[in-house]
């Protein structure tokens, strides 16, 4: 039996103790701390973030991060992600049937990162890109020299 198994068996033998006096209520909120925080370290040991796009800044490009991929998609070596303008990303939908339940339903069968969503003049999406973040850097960024 494990340690976490016992002090649940101690826990529900002693449930009057844990919700009716100041000092149970004060351990099981401690226990409860211990196991968070236990349970977010093993979370983190796998569980890296990730940043697959990244909308593109007017900062990116002078950025020593920054690789160039085409007009409208470079890369963020930082993030190890994809730098896309604003307006860019065609979704490509493929219909699926649910074999239970016999319905059909919409799903994205990709995206195209080089192609526009809306027809928008390049002065419009520099004016996004402007914007984007406020009109600060991202906290990756450090200029080229």
């Amino acid at each position: 039996m494990s340690e976490e198994d016992r002090d649940f068996d101690e826990l529900t033998e002693n449930l009057d103790y844990y919700t009716r006096t100041e000092i149970g209520k004060q351990q099981l909120l401690e226990e409860h701390k211990k196991r968070e925080k236990r349970f977010i370290e093993e979370l983190l040991k796998y569980y890296k973030p990730q940043r697959d796009v990244v909308w593109m800044s007017s900062y990116c490009k002078n950025c020593i991060y920054f690789v160039e991929k085409g007009s409208a998609v470079a890369k963020c070596e930082y993030n190890d992600s994809k730098l896309v303008k604003p307006f860019y990303g065609t979704v490509v939908w493929k219909i699926v049937k649910d074999l239970v339940s016999g319905k059909s339903f919409f799903e994205v069968e990709e995206i195209k990162w080089d192609q526009k969503w809306i027809d928008v003049a390049n002065e419009e999406i520099e004016n996004a890109m402007l914007k984007i973040n406020k009109g600060r850097p991202y906290s990756c960024y450090i200029p080229k020299r």
